[in-house]
């Protein structure tokens, strides 16, 4: 089957009206609409702290995320995520900040609330998981929206957005089930400055030890002058190259883990892993690997064996119960692989997981088109074909 390519843009304008930008709330307006951080109101907890459900003066939900404690790291993530939501453009399928608060005391921050809770929560802790799984239709929305927001994140023009930690639990349901990615905490934002001698030097903004922000009005585009210390990554064939290293075990790339070489690709690699959370149902932490050859096979490694073998049921989410279509399980599958590929050269971008799940899904099934749609054109040339399913069959590299 080939899958072809059509071109779009990814800062077409979604809104007639976009809404404002992220806005400095008081102290007092989320106590209140959060009934002084009632136990009632208690959502979930995080590394940065507790989130709590609000109710804001204008009527509206809204889910306030409350530091633990104010020391250099939670402020280095609040930091963060006031700068991903004051950089990012409106998209469906990402989280969008609605303000913030800080105090000596007190980090919050604010945002919509989503109704369905995360991918992982549905995926292994929702208590009628068994009885009603995601359904197949849900579980390709879900795949399609998270590769929409993740490659709006990435395609920016002149602004590069890395998450760095996409898995299950970062993926927000709302309440048509449609993705949305959250978690912005250790993302980076890279901006083009300058071309010198073949050398692209990109920068993210890292906030000052030892000095605070004030986040009462935006920022400006220089924000070393805000507070914040500018890190140079150095471009060579669009990889950045830093000594320290964030992410989740399990889903960051090798080469990031071993090298710090940082690219987008890394995000591609996770996105790869959180699919096939996705498709088998099994979370990577808690996955219980087979012996083969006197070796331990991880989730990965585990899909490649049993596809090698042409045991596609043994991969899919046995909750689904057969209720799914086989071919377009196989192809997923191909994909999720692919996209976690140890060697990045061979991951696809995310514009191009954009336009395999659309090729796939979308002339198929109607209802995994999100109201957000890219612009029509002619397809371009295939971009890439999965080869149908040989006898014997197909062996996956690693």
């Amino acid at each position: 089957m080939v899958f072809n390519l059509r071109s779009f843009s990814f800062t077409d304008s979604i809104e007639d009206d976009p809404p404002p930008p992220p806005r400095g709330f008081s102290l007092k307006e989320l106590r209140v609409g959060t009934h002084k951080f009632s136990e009632e109101n208690f959502l979930a907890e995080g590394g940065f702290g507790k989130v709590y459900r609000g109710r804001l003066a204008d009527g509206s939900l809204v889910a306030v995320k409350r530091a633990r404690t104010v020391d250099q790291c939670s402020k280095e993530q609040f930091e963060t995520e006031v700068q991903v939501g004051r950089s990012v453009s409106t998209h469906p399928n990402v989280l969008r900040l609605r303000g913030f608060c800080r105090t000596t005391k007190e980090l919050l921050l604010v945002y919509p609330l989503i109704i369905n809770n995360s991918l992982s929560y549905n995926l292994t802790e929702r208590p009628d998981r068994f009885a009603q799984p995601l359904n197949w239709t849900t579980r390709k929305r879900i795949a399609l929206g998270a590769a929409r927001g993740l490659a709006h994140l990435h395609h920016q023009g002149n602004i590069k957005i890395m998450h760095r930690y996409i898995c299950a639990a970062s993926i927000l349901l709302n309440v048509q089930f449609e993705a949305v990615i959250g978690s912005f905490c250790i993302a980076m934002i890279m901006h083009e400055r300058n071309v010198e001698e073949g050398t692209i030097e990109w920068r993210t903004h890292t906030p000052r030890h030892g000095t605070g922000v004030s986040l009462s009005s935006p920022l400006e585009e220089n924000s070393a002058d805000a507070g914040f210390d500018s890190q140079i990554y150095h471009r060579y064939e669009d990889v950045y190259v830093n000594t320290l290293t964030c992410g989740i075990i399990g889903f960051t790339a090798p080469e990031y883990s071993y090298t710090g070489k940082c690219t987008l690709k890394n995000d591609v690699f996770a996105y790869g892993k959180m699919l096939l959370e996705l498709i088998s149902g099994q979370p990577i932490f808690d996955f219980f690997p087979e012996v083969h050859n006197g070796e331990a096979l991880w989730l990965e490694d585990w899909v490649r064996k049993h596809m090698n073998e042409g045991q596609l049921g043994r991969v899919i989410d046995p909750n689904l119960q057969a209720n799914y279509v086989e071919e377009e399980a196989e192809r997923l599958v191909q994909l999720a692989l692919l996209c976690a590929h140890k060697d990045p050269s061979v991951r696809p971008e995310m514009s191009e997981v954009v336009e395999i799940l659309e090729s796939q899904f979308l002339q198929r099934d109607s209802s995994t088109r999100s109201s957000w749609s890219p612009s029509e054109c002619e397809p371009t040339t295939p971009y890439y074909s999965f080869p149908p399913s040989p006898s014997p069959p197909l062996v996956i590299g690693p």
